[in-house]
Protein backbone atom coordinates (compact mmCIF):
# COMPACT_ATOMS: atom_id res chain seq x y z
CA UNK A 1 0.00 0.00 0.00
CA UNK A 2 1.26 3.47 -0.87
CA UNK A 3 1.99 5.83 1.99
CA UNK A 4 0.86 9.43 1.94
CA UNK A 5 3.77 11.49 0.68
CA UNK A 6 4.80 14.85 2.06
CA UNK A 7 3.71 16.46 -1.21
CA UNK A 8 0.27 14.84 -0.95
CA UNK A 9 -0.10 16.00 2.63
CA UNK A 10 0.81 19.56 1.71
CA UNK A 11 -1.73 19.43 -1.11
CA UNK A 12 -4.49 18.29 1.23
CA UNK A 13 -6.60 21.13 2.68
CA UNK A 14 -6.23 21.21 6.45
CA UNK A 15 -8.68 22.99 8.74
CA UNK A 16 -6.87 23.41 12.02
CA UNK A 17 -8.62 23.41 15.36
CA UNK A 18 -8.86 26.86 16.88
CA UNK A 19 -6.17 26.15 19.44
CA UNK A 20 -3.79 24.92 16.79
CA UNK A 21 -4.39 28.02 14.68
CA UNK A 22 -3.24 30.14 17.62
CA UNK A 23 -0.04 28.15 17.93
CA UNK A 24 -1.26 26.03 20.82
CA UNK A 25 -0.73 22.26 20.96
CA UNK A 26 -3.78 20.47 19.53
CA UNK A 27 -5.65 18.28 22.03
CA UNK A 28 -4.91 14.73 20.85
CA UNK A 29 -6.34 11.38 21.88
CA UNK A 30 -3.72 8.68 21.32
CA UNK A 31 -5.10 5.21 20.69
CA UNK A 32 -3.37 1.82 20.62
CA UNK A 33 -4.77 -0.61 18.03
CA UNK A 34 -3.83 -4.14 16.98
CA UNK A 35 -3.10 -3.32 13.36
CA UNK A 36 -3.02 -0.68 10.67
CA UNK A 37 -5.94 -0.59 8.24
CA UNK A 38 -5.51 -2.27 4.89
CA UNK A 39 -7.63 0.39 3.16
CA UNK A 40 -9.57 3.51 4.11
CA UNK A 41 -12.12 3.00 1.33
CA UNK A 42 -15.39 1.50 2.64
CA UNK A 43 -16.04 -0.06 -0.77
CA UNK A 44 -13.20 -2.50 -0.19
CA UNK A 45 -12.88 -2.69 3.57
CA UNK A 46 -12.98 -6.28 4.81
CA UNK A 47 -10.62 -6.28 7.76
CA UNK A 48 -11.97 -6.03 11.30
CA UNK A 49 -8.94 -3.93 12.20
CA UNK A 50 -10.08 -1.12 9.90
CA UNK A 51 -13.15 -0.52 12.01
CA UNK A 52 -11.08 1.26 14.66
CA UNK A 53 -10.58 4.14 12.23
CA UNK A 54 -13.59 3.88 9.91
CA UNK A 55 -16.39 5.22 12.09
CA UNK A 56 -14.33 8.26 13.01
CA UNK A 57 -13.34 9.04 9.41
CA UNK A 58 -16.63 8.14 7.73
CA UNK A 59 -20.28 8.68 8.58
CA UNK A 60 -23.24 6.39 7.94
CA UNK A 61 -26.64 7.22 6.51
CA UNK A 62 -28.30 5.76 9.61
CA UNK A 63 -26.83 5.26 13.10
CA UNK A 64 -27.09 2.29 15.46
CA UNK A 65 -26.96 2.80 19.21
CA UNK A 66 -25.21 0.24 21.45
CA UNK A 67 -28.58 -1.47 22.04
CA UNK A 68 -29.17 -1.84 18.28
CA UNK A 69 -31.84 0.84 18.01
CA UNK A 70 -31.65 2.92 14.83
CA UNK A 71 -31.70 6.70 14.57
CA UNK A 72 -31.04 9.17 11.75
CA UNK A 73 -27.45 9.80 10.74
CA UNK A 74 -26.82 11.67 7.53
CA UNK A 75 -30.43 10.90 6.65
CA UNK A 76 -33.82 9.97 8.02
CA UNK A 77 -35.43 6.74 6.83
CA UNK A 78 -38.94 5.63 6.02
CA UNK A 79 -40.33 2.42 4.51
CA UNK A 80 -43.70 3.39 2.99
CA UNK A 81 -43.94 0.13 1.05
CA UNK A 82 -42.27 -3.26 1.66
CA UNK A 83 -39.94 -2.80 -1.31
CA UNK A 84 -39.36 0.96 -1.15
CA UNK A 85 -37.08 2.72 1.32
CA UNK A 86 -36.82 6.51 1.36
CA UNK A 87 -33.76 8.38 2.64
CA UNK A 88 -34.02 12.13 3.25
CA UNK A 89 -30.66 13.81 3.81
CA UNK A 90 -29.98 16.61 6.24
CA UNK A 91 -29.54 19.95 4.47
CA UNK A 92 -26.16 21.66 4.19
CA UNK A 93 -23.95 18.58 4.59
CA UNK A 94 -20.50 18.47 2.99
CA UNK A 95 -17.63 16.04 2.65
CA UNK A 96 -14.23 16.87 4.08
CA UNK A 97 -13.23 18.43 0.73
CA UNK A 98 -16.24 20.77 0.71
CA UNK A 99 -18.30 18.95 -1.93
CA UNK A 100 -21.98 18.52 -1.02
CA UNK A 101 -23.52 15.42 0.51
CA UNK A 102 -26.70 15.45 -1.56
CA UNK A 103 -29.00 12.91 -3.18
CA UNK A 104 -26.88 12.71 -6.35
CA UNK A 105 -23.78 11.98 -4.27
CA UNK A 106 -25.51 9.26 -2.25
CA UNK A 107 -26.80 7.63 -5.42
CA UNK A 108 -23.31 7.75 -6.94
CA UNK A 109 -21.91 6.06 -3.83
CA UNK A 110 -24.49 3.30 -3.79
CA UNK A 111 -24.18 2.79 -7.55
CA UNK A 112 -20.42 2.46 -7.05
CA UNK A 113 -20.97 -0.25 -4.43
CA UNK A 114 -23.41 -2.08 -6.71
CA UNK A 115 -21.45 -1.80 -9.98
CA UNK A 116 -19.86 -5.19 -10.80
CA UNK A 117 -16.94 -3.29 -12.36
CA UNK A 118 -16.11 -1.82 -8.95
CA UNK A 119 -15.92 -5.32 -7.44
CA UNK A 120 -16.88 -3.90 -4.05
CA UNK A 121 -17.62 -6.39 -1.28
CA UNK A 122 -20.37 -3.99 -0.18
CA UNK A 123 -22.54 -5.15 -3.07
CA UNK A 124 -23.65 -8.21 -1.12
CA UNK A 125 -24.70 -6.05 1.84
CA UNK A 126 -27.58 -4.55 -0.16
CA UNK A 127 -29.25 -7.87 -0.93
CA UNK A 128 -32.14 -7.42 -3.41
CA UNK A 129 -31.56 -3.70 -4.03
CA UNK A 130 -32.65 -3.19 -7.66
CA UNK A 131 -32.36 0.56 -8.19
CA UNK A 132 -31.35 3.82 -6.50
CA UNK A 133 -33.48 6.75 -7.64
CA UNK A 134 -33.06 10.45 -6.88
CA UNK A 135 -36.52 11.93 -6.24
CA UNK A 136 -35.41 15.31 -4.91
CA UNK A 137 -32.22 17.27 -4.18
CA UNK A 138 -31.95 15.59 -0.78
CA UNK A 139 -34.18 12.52 -1.29
CA UNK A 140 -33.14 9.08 -2.49
CA UNK A 141 -35.32 6.01 -2.92
CA UNK A 142 -33.93 2.49 -2.60
CA UNK A 143 -36.15 0.21 -4.63
CA UNK A 144 -35.91 -3.49 -3.87
CA UNK A 145 -36.79 -6.54 -5.95
CA UNK A 146 -37.92 -8.30 -2.75
CA UNK A 147 -38.50 -7.31 0.88
CA UNK A 148 -35.22 -7.03 2.80
CA UNK A 149 -35.58 -6.86 6.57
CA UNK A 150 -31.90 -6.10 7.41
CA UNK A 151 -31.60 -2.97 5.22
CA UNK A 152 -31.94 -0.24 7.90
CA UNK A 153 -29.22 -1.88 10.01
CA UNK A 154 -27.10 -2.43 6.89
CA UNK A 155 -27.14 1.35 6.41
CA UNK A 156 -25.65 1.82 9.90
CA UNK A 157 -22.57 -0.14 8.81
CA UNK A 158 -19.90 0.24 6.14
CA UNK A 159 -22.46 -0.09 3.34
CA UNK A 160 -24.09 3.06 4.71
CA UNK A 161 -20.87 5.09 4.50
CA UNK A 162 -20.64 7.63 1.69
CA UNK A 163 -17.48 9.30 0.40
CA UNK A 164 -16.58 12.21 -1.85
CA UNK A 165 -16.98 10.91 -5.38
CA UNK A 166 -14.97 13.91 -6.59
CA UNK A 167 -12.05 12.62 -4.51
CA UNK A 168 -12.58 9.06 -5.78
CA UNK A 169 -12.31 10.34 -9.34
CA UNK A 170 -9.35 12.61 -8.60
CA UNK A 171 -7.28 10.17 -6.54
CA UNK A 172 -8.00 6.89 -8.28
CA UNK A 173 -6.17 4.04 -6.55
CA UNK A 174 -4.67 6.48 -4.03
CA UNK A 175 -8.13 6.97 -2.52
CA UNK A 176 -7.41 3.83 -0.46
CA UNK A 177 -4.79 5.77 1.51
CA UNK A 178 -6.21 9.30 1.20
CA UNK A 179 -9.94 8.71 1.65
CA UNK A 180 -12.28 11.70 1.91
CA UNK A 181 -15.45 11.06 3.89
CA UNK A 182 -17.85 13.15 5.95
CA UNK A 183 -17.33 11.75 9.45
CA UNK A 184 -16.41 13.70 12.58
CA UNK A 185 -12.69 13.52 11.74
CA UNK A 186 -10.77 13.83 8.47
CA UNK A 187 -7.45 12.32 7.46
CA UNK A 188 -4.39 14.41 8.32
CA UNK A 189 -1.53 11.93 7.81
CA UNK A 190 -0.74 8.24 7.65
CA UNK A 191 2.72 6.83 8.19
CA UNK A 192 2.24 3.15 7.47
CA UNK A 193 2.80 0.86 10.49
CA UNK A 194 3.60 3.86 12.66
CA UNK A 195 0.74 6.34 13.10
CA UNK A 196 -2.50 7.39 11.42
CA UNK A 197 -3.76 10.82 12.45
CA UNK A 198 -7.29 12.13 12.01
CA UNK A 199 -8.17 15.79 12.49
CA UNK A 200 -11.41 17.39 13.61
CA UNK A 201 -13.93 18.19 10.85
CA UNK A 202 -15.80 21.33 11.83
CA UNK A 203 -18.47 20.69 9.20
CA UNK A 204 -19.67 17.49 10.89
CA UNK A 205 -23.46 17.39 11.20
CA UNK A 206 -23.47 17.03 14.97
CA UNK A 207 -21.46 20.24 15.24
CA UNK A 208 -17.82 21.28 15.77
CA UNK A 209 -17.65 20.58 19.52
CA UNK A 210 -15.47 17.50 19.29
CA UNK A 211 -13.82 16.37 22.49
CA UNK A 212 -10.44 16.27 20.75
CA UNK A 213 -8.74 18.14 17.92
CA UNK A 214 -6.98 15.01 16.70
CA UNK A 215 -7.08 11.22 17.03
CA UNK A 216 -3.75 9.42 16.66
CA UNK A 217 -3.98 5.65 15.99
CA UNK A 218 -0.81 3.67 16.66
CA UNK A 219 -0.60 0.00 15.59
CA UNK A 220 0.87 -2.08 18.42
CA UNK A 221 0.33 -5.82 17.81
CA UNK A 222 1.67 -6.93 21.20
CA UNK A 223 -1.13 -6.76 23.77
CA UNK A 224 1.26 -6.41 26.73
CA UNK A 225 3.00 -3.47 25.06
CA UNK A 226 -0.35 -1.77 24.38
CA UNK A 227 -1.31 -2.15 28.03
CA UNK A 228 2.06 -0.92 29.27
CA UNK A 229 1.70 2.20 27.12
CA UNK A 230 -1.78 2.81 28.53
CA UNK A 231 -0.57 2.51 32.11
CA UNK A 232 2.32 4.86 31.42
CA UNK A 233 0.01 7.47 29.89
CA UNK A 234 1.52 7.26 26.39
CA UNK A 235 -1.85 5.96 25.18
CA UNK A 236 -5.26 6.99 26.48
CA UNK A 237 -7.35 4.24 24.86
CA UNK A 238 -6.54 0.69 23.74
CA UNK A 239 -8.32 -2.09 21.92
CA UNK A 240 -8.28 -5.83 22.64
CA UNK A 241 -7.25 -5.72 26.27
CA UNK A 242 -5.84 -9.15 27.23
CA UNK A 243 -8.46 -10.92 29.41
CA UNK A 244 -5.84 -12.03 31.93
CA UNK A 245 -5.25 -8.36 32.76
CA UNK A 246 -8.82 -7.54 33.73
CA UNK A 247 -8.68 -8.69 37.36
CA UNK A 248 -5.37 -6.97 38.08
CA UNK A 249 -6.49 -3.67 36.59
CA UNK A 250 -9.39 -3.49 39.02
CA UNK A 251 -6.91 -2.10 41.56
CA UNK A 252 -5.45 0.51 39.19
CA UNK A 253 -7.36 3.75 39.62
CA UNK A 254 -5.65 5.35 36.63
CA UNK A 255 -7.24 2.87 34.21
CA UNK A 256 -10.86 2.10 33.35
CA UNK A 257 -11.77 -1.30 31.89
CA UNK A 258 -14.95 -1.49 29.81
CA UNK A 259 -16.65 -4.81 28.99
CA UNK A 260 -19.80 -5.82 27.14
CA UNK A 261 -21.01 -8.86 25.12
CA UNK A 262 -19.87 -8.93 21.51
CA UNK A 263 -22.14 -9.07 18.46
CA UNK A 264 -19.61 -11.26 16.72
CA UNK A 265 -17.83 -14.54 17.16
CA UNK A 266 -14.32 -15.93 17.22
CA UNK A 267 -14.21 -18.85 14.83
CA UNK A 268 -11.96 -20.77 12.47
CA UNK A 269 -12.82 -21.51 8.85
CA UNK A 270 -12.07 -24.94 7.41
CA UNK A 271 -11.00 -24.88 3.76
CA UNK A 272 -13.70 -27.18 2.41
CA UNK A 273 -12.46 -26.82 -1.19
CA UNK A 274 -9.41 -29.06 -0.76
CA UNK A 275 -8.24 -32.06 1.20
CA UNK A 276 -8.46 -33.00 3.99
CA UNK A 277 -11.36 -30.73 5.00
CA UNK A 278 -13.40 -31.32 1.85
CA UNK A 279 -14.69 -34.31 3.82
CA UNK A 280 -17.28 -33.22 6.43
CA UNK A 281 -16.32 -36.18 8.61
CA UNK A 282 -12.82 -34.78 8.97
CA UNK A 283 -14.21 -31.34 9.80
CA UNK A 284 -16.53 -32.80 12.43
CA UNK A 285 -13.63 -34.84 13.78
CA UNK A 286 -11.48 -31.75 14.28
CA UNK A 287 -14.40 -29.92 15.89
CA UNK A 288 -14.94 -32.84 18.27
CA UNK A 289 -11.23 -32.88 19.13
CA UNK A 290 -11.19 -29.27 20.39
CA UNK A 291 -12.71 -28.23 23.70
CA UNK A 292 -13.69 -24.53 23.54
CA UNK A 293 -14.41 -24.51 27.28
CA UNK A 294 -10.68 -25.00 27.93
CA UNK A 295 -9.90 -22.10 25.61
CA UNK A 296 -12.51 -20.00 27.39
CA UNK A 297 -10.87 -20.78 30.73
CA UNK A 298 -7.14 -20.62 29.97
CA UNK A 299 -7.09 -18.00 27.19
CA UNK A 300 -10.11 -15.81 27.94
CA UNK A 301 -9.88 -16.18 31.74
CA UNK A 302 -13.61 -16.66 32.09
CA UNK A 303 -14.60 -13.58 30.08
CA UNK A 304 -17.18 -13.98 27.32
CA UNK A 305 -18.68 -17.41 26.69
CA UNK A 306 -18.25 -20.52 24.57
CA UNK A 307 -19.78 -20.29 21.08
CA UNK A 308 -21.84 -23.06 19.52
CA UNK A 309 -22.90 -21.20 16.38
CA UNK A 310 -23.05 -17.79 14.68
CA UNK A 311 -25.97 -16.32 16.64
CA UNK A 312 -24.61 -14.02 19.32
CA UNK A 313 -26.01 -13.66 22.85
CA UNK A 314 -25.81 -9.90 22.31
CA UNK A 315 -28.79 -10.24 19.94
CA UNK A 316 -31.22 -11.64 22.48
CA UNK A 317 -34.21 -12.13 20.16
CA UNK A 318 -32.30 -14.59 17.95
CA UNK A 319 -29.98 -16.28 20.45
CA UNK A 320 -30.99 -19.70 21.80
CA UNK A 321 -29.60 -20.19 25.31
CA UNK A 322 -30.55 -23.87 25.29
CA UNK A 323 -28.78 -24.69 22.02
CA UNK A 324 -26.20 -27.45 22.61
CA UNK A 325 -24.95 -29.30 19.50
CA UNK A 326 -22.45 -32.18 19.80
CA UNK A 327 -19.27 -30.83 21.36
CA UNK A 328 -15.91 -31.97 22.65
CA UNK A 329 -15.62 -35.75 22.29
CA UNK A 330 -12.13 -37.17 21.50
CA UNK A 331 -13.48 -40.70 21.06
CA UNK A 332 -15.99 -39.44 18.50
CA UNK A 333 -13.19 -37.53 16.73
CA UNK A 334 -11.12 -40.71 16.38
CA UNK A 335 -14.13 -42.69 15.15
CA UNK A 336 -14.92 -40.06 12.50
CA UNK A 337 -11.33 -40.11 11.25
CA UNK A 338 -11.43 -43.88 11.04
CA UNK A 339 -14.72 -43.68 9.15
CA UNK A 340 -13.02 -41.31 6.70
CA UNK A 341 -10.28 -43.90 6.16
CA UNK A 342 -7.57 -42.06 8.06
CA UNK A 343 -5.42 -44.31 10.20
CA UNK A 344 -2.18 -42.32 10.64
CA UNK A 345 -1.91 -38.87 12.29
CA UNK A 346 -3.36 -36.41 9.78
CA UNK A 347 -1.13 -33.36 9.05
CA UNK A 348 -3.03 -30.06 9.03
CA UNK A 349 -2.09 -26.45 9.67
CA UNK A 350 -3.83 -23.72 11.65
CA UNK A 351 -3.13 -20.15 10.46
CA UNK A 352 -3.50 -17.37 13.02
CA UNK A 353 -2.26 -13.83 13.45
CA UNK A 354 0.82 -13.39 15.59
CA UNK A 355 -0.97 -11.85 18.57
CA UNK A 356 -0.23 -13.71 21.82
CA UNK A 357 -3.92 -14.47 22.39
CA UNK A 358 -4.50 -15.99 18.94
CA UNK A 359 -1.31 -18.03 19.19
CA UNK A 360 -2.36 -19.35 22.62
CA UNK A 361 -5.74 -20.44 21.24
CA UNK A 362 -4.03 -22.28 18.38
CA UNK A 363 -1.59 -23.98 20.74
CA UNK A 364 -4.40 -25.24 22.98
CA UNK A 365 -6.25 -26.62 19.96
CA UNK A 366 -3.01 -28.09 18.60
CA UNK A 367 -2.42 -30.09 21.77
CA UNK A 368 -6.02 -31.34 21.89
CA UNK A 369 -6.27 -32.24 18.20
CA UNK A 370 -2.94 -34.07 18.26
CA UNK A 371 -4.33 -36.39 20.93
CA UNK A 372 -7.31 -37.23 18.72
CA UNK A 373 -5.44 -38.24 15.57
CA UNK A 374 -4.25 -35.03 13.93
CA UNK A 375 -0.73 -33.66 13.50
CA UNK A 376 -1.15 -29.90 13.77
CA UNK A 377 1.25 -27.18 12.67
CA UNK A 378 0.60 -23.60 13.80
CA UNK A 379 1.39 -20.91 11.22
CA UNK A 380 1.65 -17.27 12.31
CA UNK A 381 1.02 -14.27 10.04
CA UNK A 382 0.82 -10.53 10.62
CA UNK A 383 -2.71 -9.11 11.05
CA UNK A 384 -2.71 -7.12 7.80
CA UNK A 385 -2.13 -10.36 5.84
CA UNK A 386 -5.11 -12.17 7.32
CA UNK A 387 -7.77 -11.00 4.87
CA UNK A 388 -5.55 -11.92 1.90
CA UNK A 389 -4.94 -15.42 3.23
CA UNK A 390 -8.66 -15.91 3.83
CA UNK A 391 -9.74 -14.60 0.44
CA UNK A 392 -7.18 -16.70 -1.41
CA UNK A 393 -8.06 -19.76 0.72
CA UNK A 394 -4.37 -20.29 1.34
CA UNK A 395 -4.97 -22.36 4.47
CA UNK A 396 -6.25 -25.62 5.93
CA UNK A 397 -7.79 -23.94 8.98
CA UNK A 398 -7.64 -20.17 9.49
CA UNK A 399 -8.85 -17.83 12.20
CA UNK A 400 -11.91 -15.90 11.01
CA UNK A 401 -12.93 -13.43 13.71
CA UNK A 402 -16.07 -11.41 13.10
CA UNK A 403 -17.08 -8.19 14.81
CA UNK A 404 -20.71 -9.05 14.21
CA UNK A 405 -23.85 -7.28 13.09
CA UNK A 406 -26.94 -6.18 14.97
CA UNK A 407 -29.13 -8.23 12.64
CA UNK A 408 -28.35 -12.00 12.53
CA UNK A 409 -28.42 -11.82 8.73
CA UNK A 410 -25.01 -10.17 8.98
CA UNK A 411 -23.63 -13.09 11.01
CA UNK A 412 -24.95 -15.73 8.62
CA UNK A 413 -25.80 -14.77 5.05
CA UNK A 414 -22.36 -13.43 4.12
CA UNK A 415 -20.64 -16.41 5.71
CA UNK A 416 -22.67 -19.41 4.61
CA UNK A 417 -24.01 -18.70 1.12
CA UNK A 418 -21.95 -19.74 -1.90
CA UNK A 419 -20.93 -16.25 -3.04
CA UNK A 420 -20.96 -14.56 0.36
CA UNK A 421 -17.98 -12.23 0.82
CA UNK A 422 -17.08 -13.89 4.13
CA UNK A 423 -17.51 -17.44 2.90
CA UNK A 424 -13.81 -18.06 3.36
CA UNK A 425 -14.46 -21.78 3.82
CA UNK A 426 -15.91 -22.22 0.33
CA UNK A 427 -19.08 -23.74 1.83
CA UNK A 428 -22.12 -24.41 -0.36
CA UNK A 429 -25.35 -25.95 0.96
CA UNK A 430 -28.41 -25.01 -1.16
CA UNK A 431 -30.82 -25.65 1.73
CA UNK A 432 -28.91 -23.27 4.00
CA UNK A 433 -28.91 -20.67 1.23
CA UNK A 434 -32.70 -21.04 0.83
CA UNK A 435 -33.32 -20.61 4.55
CA UNK A 436 -31.09 -17.54 4.70
CA UNK A 437 -32.77 -15.98 1.68
CA UNK A 438 -36.16 -16.57 3.27
CA UNK A 439 -35.01 -15.06 6.57
CA UNK A 440 -33.94 -11.78 5.01
CA UNK A 441 -37.28 -11.34 3.20
CA UNK A 442 -39.46 -12.32 6.19
CA UNK A 443 -40.99 -9.50 8.24
CA UNK A 444 -42.23 -11.72 11.10
CA UNK A 445 -39.44 -11.89 13.68
CA UNK A 446 -40.54 -15.24 15.13
CA UNK A 447 -40.42 -16.84 11.67
CA UNK A 448 -36.98 -15.35 11.10
CA UNK A 449 -35.75 -16.85 14.37
CA UNK A 450 -36.99 -20.29 13.34
CA UNK A 451 -35.11 -20.06 10.06
CA UNK A 452 -31.88 -18.95 11.72
CA UNK A 453 -32.11 -21.82 14.20
CA UNK A 454 -32.51 -24.28 11.32
CA UNK A 455 -29.39 -22.82 9.73
CA UNK A 456 -27.49 -23.14 13.00
CA UNK A 457 -28.47 -26.82 13.31
CA UNK A 458 -27.32 -27.55 9.77
CA UNK A 459 -24.02 -25.77 10.29
CA UNK A 460 -23.33 -28.06 13.23
CA UNK A 461 -23.75 -31.01 10.86
CA UNK A 462 -21.75 -29.59 7.95
CA UNK A 463 -19.06 -27.94 10.13
CA UNK A 464 -17.64 -25.45 7.61
CA UNK A 465 -16.56 -23.32 10.57
CA UNK A 466 -15.41 -24.19 14.07
CA UNK A 467 -17.10 -21.75 16.44
CA UNK A 468 -14.92 -21.18 19.50
CA UNK A 469 -15.99 -18.17 21.49
CA UNK A 470 -18.30 -15.22 21.87
CA UNK A 471 -15.74 -12.72 23.05
CA UNK A 472 -16.50 -10.02 25.52
CA UNK A 473 -15.57 -6.64 24.12
CA UNK A 474 -12.76 -5.67 26.49
CA UNK A 475 -11.26 -2.24 25.98
CA UNK A 476 -9.44 0.03 28.38
CA UNK A 477 -8.81 3.71 28.72
CA UNK A 478 -7.45 6.33 31.01
CA UNK A 479 -9.82 6.73 33.94
CA UNK A 480 -10.12 10.39 32.92
CA UNK A 481 -11.50 9.54 29.48
CA UNK A 482 -15.26 9.48 28.89
CA UNK A 483 -16.37 7.49 25.81
CA UNK A 484 -19.11 5.13 24.62
CA UNK A 485 -18.53 1.41 24.07
CA UNK A 486 -20.30 -0.58 21.34
CA UNK A 487 -20.92 -4.36 21.05
CA UNK A 488 -19.23 -4.52 17.63
CA UNK A 489 -15.97 -3.29 19.24
CA UNK A 490 -16.00 -0.25 16.97
CA UNK A 491 -15.06 3.21 18.21
CA UNK A 492 -17.28 6.17 17.43
CA UNK A 493 -15.29 8.83 19.26
CA UNK A 494 -17.02 12.10 18.46
CA UNK A 495 -18.26 12.26 22.06
CA UNK A 496 -14.98 11.14 23.69
CA UNK A 497 -13.59 13.70 26.15
CA UNK A 498 -11.39 14.04 29.18
CA UNK A 499 -13.34 14.60 32.39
Amino acid sequence: MLEMTRRALLATPVVLAAGAALGQTPKTLTIGVVSDPVTLDPAFSASFFENAVFYCLHETLLVAAPDGSISPGLATHSNPEPMRHVLTLRPGLTYHDGTPVDAASVKANLDRYLDPATASIRKADFGPLADVVVTGPLVVELRMSAPYAPLPLVLTNRAGMVVSMAAVKRLGADFATQAVGCGPYKLRSWTKNSELVLERFDGYWRGPNHGFDRLAFRPIPDETVRLANLRSGTLQLIDALPPQSVAGLAQDRSVRVSQMPSLGFNAWSFNVTRKPFDDPRVRRAFAAAVDPSVIQRVVYFGTGEVAHGPLSPAVGWAFDKAYAPPGFDPARAKALLAEAGITAPLPVSITVTNSPQMVRIAQVAQAQANQAGFKVEVKQIDPTSLITVLRQRDFDICMSPWSGRYDPDGNTYFWFTKDGPNNFAGYDNPQVTTWLQQARTEADQAKRVDLYHKVQDQLAQDAPVLFLHFDAIIQASSAKLSWTQYPDAVWRLYDAKLV
